[in-house]
């Protein structure tokens, strides 16, 4: 089942052990193993790279990887290398060759605990080899490439150096520690590392939490992660008794991980997490690489919140050299739209404030069956062949609208009985004139205007001959307004 989820619905085979066991199930690891080192080799017959890792490797000798954590560069001797499925300890590699180099001893970093394999170049005597990926074997160590000048020999010595970009997956890795740390600062001892990916580029980390990390909670954690990276404090590694080390305060382990025993310890903040250890250091059980004080970090930025599953967030980060490229790209962003909307930078949100409710105006009012609305003059000139009684939705208008659209038509018809109304952000507005010749038949226009604000939820009222009123509930004008109209032709209009 977890071969199926990963091979064929593309889902983390880590993310779906952990929640296995979450639900009390027991992973068949081995039996996983096999089956993907046996689709990786099936489905990578007949093309070179990382994918030839199900041979048999016991004929060499067994990788001495710790340089891995002294630095970029060692020496070392080529052993063989792996190559269509073959153990090779004879021959040469030539010039545009691919194969997996076995070394007696490597700084390169193989893919590990999240964090991907280093890539580089291993220099010889007589030729180099490219390192595009490093890939662990149990206890040996392939580095996959192509011989990119010369020729590479069994037996001959090397420099091996790491690509640069270490640098950055180090800057990563330990701001991933950090982050960690501070998320359970934050929100509470129940987050839970769920998984994690470290490259050049990003860190990515899963953990448990029920819902969306709100922005002033991101704000919070990048503001614990800066402040431990500007305290510039130690980063340390020690690998302590197993048992020791889970006594430590504030440890932090994957569920369900298994560990060696000694484990390496990483701390952030202290030299000697033995004695020192507390809840304000990370302290972590990593066999990854790191740096050696926070300040190399340089800056710690959270570029996406998001969720995996269900109860499973995720958030990617960037930091050092990525982090400022992310921030002079947003900048550049924000400047190009306080440059559009002509104002400075921290007026932008208000302008884009208004704007939007500028736009829910005008939506509303397009709803209503107008994309603006007419002068009042306008208006008035529409109504003007109307006979009877003039009631009419004047959309968009506001209260000044209505009264001078009523004033038009006044001045051209000296008998008139005139009812406008206008609907807009949640009300209604109504106002109302009717001519003496009206009113001597008993047609007054405060109690024309009552009778139809009550059924748009408001009331109103005013002298026989001008009135206004307002209404709540804009879905009723329609009704308010033949309301008026049935009221007007009782009255012979």
């Amino acid at each position: 089942d977890l071969f199926n989820l990963h091979a064929t619905l593309g889902f983390p085979a880590d993310m779906a052990m952990q929640l296995a066991r979450d639900l009390g199930l027991t992973p068949d690891v081995p039996e996983y193993e096999r089956l993907w080192e046996e689709h990786v080799r099936i489905s990578g017959a007949g093309r070179k790279g990382p994918t030839a890792v199900a041979v048999d490797l016991t004929r060499f000798d067994k990788t001495d990887d710790s340089p891995k954590h002294g630095g970029m560069t060692t020496e070392a001797a080529i052993l063989g290398w792996v190559v269509d499925d073959q153990a090779v300890t004879e021959g040469r590699l030539g010039e545009d060759d691919s194969a997996a180099i076995l070394l007696d001893r490597t700084t390169f970093y193989a893919e590990q605990g999240g964090q991907v394999g280093d890539i580089g170049a291993i220099q010889t005597a007589t030729g180099r080899f490219d390192v595009a990926a490093t890939v662990r074997k149990g206890d040996w160590v392939l580095h996959f490439g192509t011989v990119a000048e010369g020729t590479i020999s069994p037996g001959e010595r090397a420099m091996v150096r790491v690509d640069q970009r270490r640098a950055d997956t180090m800057r990563n890795h330990t701001a991933t520690h950090l982050l960690n740390w501070a998320l359970r600062r934050v929100l509470g001892d129940h987050v839970d590392q769920k998984g994690s990916l470290v490259d050049p580029d990003k860190l990515r980390f899963d953990f448990s939490h029920g819902q969306a990390v709100s922005p002033a909670e991101i704000a919070q954690v990048e503001r614990l992660v800066n402040e431990k990276i500007r305290s510039d404090v130690p980063v340390s590694a020690t690998v302590m008794a197993l048992d020791e080390a889970k006594k430590l305060s504030g440890v932090r382990a994957v569920f369900g991980e298994k560990y060696p025993d000694p484990v390496r310890v990483v701390a952030v903040g202290t030299d000697d997490p033995a004695r020192e250890a507390t809840v304000e250091h990370s302290i972590e059980f990593c066999g990854g690489t790191h740096l050696t004080r926070t300040g190399q970090a340089g800056f710690f930025k959270i570029i996406g919140e998001e969720s995996v599953s269900k109860g499973v967030r995720r958030i990617i980060g960037v930091t050092g050299r990525g982090a400022v490229e992310f921030v002079q790209e947003l900048e550049r962003q924000v400047r190009g739209v306080s440059q559009a909307l002509s104002a400075p930078i921290e007026e932008v949100p208000k302008r884009v404030a208004a704007l939007q409710e500028q736009i829910k105006i005008l939506q509303k009012k397009l709803q209503s069956g107008g994309g603006g609305t007419q002068d009042p003059k306008a208006f008035a000139d529409s109504m003007m062949e109307v006979s009877g009684a003039i009631v009419a939705e004047y959309a968009g208008a506001s209260g000044e609208q209505l009264l001078g659209a009523i004033d038009s038509i006044k001045k051209r018809r000296p008998s008139h009985a005139i009812l406008l109304a206008s609907a807009d952000e949640g009300k209604v507005s109504f106002v109302a004139a009717v001519s003496d010749d009206w009113i001597a038949k008993g047609f007054k226009a405060g109690d024309w205007i009552r009778d139809v604000a009550k059924i748009a939820g408001g009331g109103g009222g005013g002298r026989p001959q001008m009135a206004q009123a307002g209404g709540k509930d804009p879905s009723k004008l329609a009704e308010a307004l033949e309301k008026a109209r049935e009221i007007a032709r009782k009255h012979g209009a």
